[in-house]
């Protein structure tokens, strides 16, 4: 293996255009392997390469000079071919963190070609004044628990806050909440001991019981002389009738599945639902929960988006449509899947982990956030001792769907350790060895998914996520090789007594000491990070992709077709619910929101630099300042149509704790004179964008708030936060 310098392995792709690939018209995997081996800027195996794969705009000879491939092009047909793309794609993205960990070991001191920052070491952001934040999102799993044991010391709770939670222990931000006297700001001491637990007890408060039992179906024995044995004999709902059953089934695969498609459409209907319509739904059957959990999710699907709103929230509709607040649409369905549950929740089987996974989508869809979180885990303990345990065939249909489920399950890991500090399972252990799916057990394009390119989104968001786990690890392995400073927490208190006081700029000795220790942060990662971002987008298939100029544009499916006049997000619909085909807004709202989501992590150190350390802002820190807030404004899925279909949203914890904190981000633009002075000589976010995102998000808090503890306690902070801002500004 040859390893190269990055400026000499960097792909020339200027105005370039991805090759334009049907997922139906050649195999769309050829076209991510050959995507995502661009990305590889760090050396190549020596292989075979289709350069007829390769996206339009590739200089032949600088490939050749970095990677010194054979460009032989291989005419075996892509269905013998041996599915290497997964390979491909974790050596590249591999040798990228092989660059960001040196980069790190150098603490930012060398690379400094593309701006002119201080390198004096890097970036506590995450951390309270400098301190080093022992990271709860650490990517590599066990780090966190190896950080743990060497502590000789007590554990502070701010080392246990997430990145979206920290935000409001940022010094500034702490300073300006204590001090604008609101009364939820004595809670602050309790956040600073605890950490992120202390938010997860809100949510446990929240919900103190489970969803009402006291729903079902009626039924009758299908088996009379199994009945009058007194034997449990397989049952039929007179109720759901085959016109009700294909509606459901329909709703789910075209909003759910297309998000996460851990579900063949034809085998379902064809062999699971036949069967039961034979057979009747039996206790101990797999078979039986599957399908009553697809029907109670293909309910939600239709009523979370076209029946009434839970509630109107100060004169507007409730995003949350369908049933009520306890008692969500499907319960009488999912009710009758979780009696049969407990006959198959122990097997470790394919089934069970797809039964799993599709309840805690139905937790998620009613904001049952902790609920959620229990069954993913159940899902991902059976999937890796399914896939450790029994050999599997990835190139067969069964095989595809093991790949399926595994995603899923790491896809829905990563974003409640990250953003709730929920424990981890230990299936991101297994990513080396389980391939990319081919979604080859899928039939011709003649079914309700044509068109949803739902098999590129997942593989796009499975891409993604490698990227933002790498954002978050470096930033903190960063920050932990390189800072000493304690604390002002710790000064004000050492038990934490004391950490609610205010602190001032007149604190003696202060300034000087965390400025002597800052050291800025680690910008040469950050650029090839926000590099990567950049590619990984510039390589999407024509379907997926957009601009900044037109991301609340339709997709443009077709280059020849005309687009829609209107746009797909706006900030208010109307009164009428949309509906779209596929799924089309949630799941572009999903892909776009996480890119700016990636973006907004990678230039917030910026953020915390001109909060904290004014005096060493550089022009280009200004812009990179800028930059961060401008990618956390107007985030689709904060936006009409998703809003208004909250149930459908996936993992919609997620977004609500990263929207406290940009809100309490936004709320220093017009208080901090440094960050005020970033936004109206910079140019690069007006202040208006930054007003709309500001309503777009309270708007959001205050509607989820009603069934989420977290927000409920936020609100508590960000309303009377902001009312004096209007106020003020009144």
């Amino acid at each position: 293996m040859r390893t190269m310098s990055a400026p000499q392995c960097r792909m020339r792709i200027s105005g370039t255009t991805p090759h334009e690939v049907s997922p139906f018209s050649i195999d769309f995997q050829e076209h991510v392997h050959a995507s995502f081996t661009s990305l590889n800027v760090f050396g190549h195996e020596r292989g075979l390469l289709d350069l007829s794969k390769l996206p339009n705009g590739f200089a032949f000879e600088q490939w050749q000079e970095c990677f010194g491939a054979s460009i032989i092009n291989d005419s075996r047909p892509a269905r013998n071919r041996k599915d290497k793309t997964m390979v491909h794609i974790l050596d590249a993205l591999a040798r990228l963190e092989n660059k960001f960990d040196k980069l790190a070991l150098k603490g930012g001191s060398a690379g400094n070609s593309d701006i002119n920052s201080p390198m004096r070491g890097v970036s506590h952001e995450d951390s309270p004044v400098g301190s080093v934040a022992q990271s709860s999102s650490t990517y590599k799993e066990g780090a966190y628990d190896s950080q743990h044991d060497k502590s000789t010391g007590s554990t502070r709770g701010d080392e246990h806050l997430t990145v979206s939670h920290k935000v409001i222990l940022w010094p500034a931000i702490y300073v300006h909440v204590i001090n604008s006297g609101i009364a939820a700001a004595s809670d602050l001491q309790y956040v600073l001991q605890e950490g992120t637990p202390w938010f997860i007890r809100r949510e446990i408060e929240k919900h103190p019981l489970p969803l009402p039992w006291d729903v079902g179906l009626p039924c009758f024995p299908i088996n009379n002389e199994a009945a009058e044995q007194r034997q449990v004999a397989n049952v039929a709902f007179p109720t759901l009738n085959i016109q009700q059953i294909q509606e459901y089934t329909d709703a789910y695969f075209n909003t759910f599945n297309v998000l996460h498609p851990l579900l063949n459409r034809e085998y379902f209907m064809n062999d699971v639902v036949a069967r039961l319509l034979r057979e009747g739904y039996g206790d101990g059957d797999p078979g039986s929960v599957l399908a009553l959990l697809v029907y109670a999710l293909g309910q939600v699907a239709i009523e979370g988006v076209f029946d009434r709103p839970v509630s109107m929230v100060q004169g507007q509709p409730s995003g949350f449509r369908g049933g009520t607040l306890d008692r969500p649409p499907g319960l009488a369905l999912f009710n009758e899947a979780r009696r049969r549950l407990g006959f198959v929740v122990t097997q470790c089987s394919l089934e069970n982990v797809q039964i799993m996974l599709l309840q805690a989508t139905y937790y998620e869809a009613c904001a049952r956030h902790l609920d959620f979180w229990r069954a993913t885990v159940a899902a991902s303990m059976a999937c890796q001792v399914l896939i450790r345990c029994q050999p599997t065939e990835w190139s067969s249909p069964e095989g595809d769907l093991i790949k399926r489920a595994y995603w899923t399950c790491v896809l829905s890991e990563d974003l409640y350790h990250v953003d709730l500090d929920l424990p981890q399972s230990g299936i991101l252990r297994l990513e080396d060895e389980v391939p990319l799916p081919y979604f080859h057990s899928e039939s011709s394009p003649t079914t309700v998914e044509e068109g949803s390119h739902y098999q590129e989104h997942f593989l796009a968001m499975i891409a993604l996520r490698r990227l933002i786990s790498r954002t978050h690890t470096v930033i903190h392995e960063c920050e932990r090789a390189a800072s000493n400073a304690e604390p002002l927490w710790r000064t004000a208190g050492r038990n934490g007594s004391q950490a609610h006081t205010p602190l001032t700029a007149a604190s003696p000795g202060r300034t000087e000491t965390t400025t002597n220790d800052y050291g800025g942060p680690p910008v040469a990662v950050i650029r090839e990070m926000v590099r990567q971002l950049d590619s990984w987008r510039a390589l999407l298939p024509r379907p997926l992709q957009w601009s900044d100029a037109d991301r609340f544009g339709f997709p443009s499916r077709d280059p020849l077709s005309r687009q829609p006049n209107e746009p797909l997000f706006s900030i208010d619909q109307g009164p009428v619910p949309i509906g779209h085909r596929c799924n089309l807004d949630v799941v572009s709202a999903q892909l776009r929101t996480r890119f700016y989501y990636a973006r907004f992590m990678m230039y917030r150190p910026f953020i915390y630099k001109a909060l904290h350390f004014p005096e060493l802002m550089t022009p280009d820190d200004c812009n990179c300042c800028a930059l961060a807030i401008k990618s956390a404004c107007m985030w689709p899925l904060a936006m009409a149509p998703p809003k208004n279909k909250k149930r459908l949203v996936p993992h919609l914890f997620a977004w609500t704790q990263n929207f406290m904190g940009i809100l309490l981000i936004l709320r220093m633009t017009t208080v901090n004179d440094c960050l005020r002075s970033v936004i109206d000589e910079r140019g690069v976010v007006g202040r208006s964008e930054i007003e709309r995102t500001i309503a777009l998000m309270m708007d959001w808090v205050r509607d989820v708030k009603q069934v989420d503890g977290i927000a409920e306690w936020g609100w508590k902070i960000l309303d009377p936060l902001f009312s004096v801002s209007l106020r003020k500004s009144g």
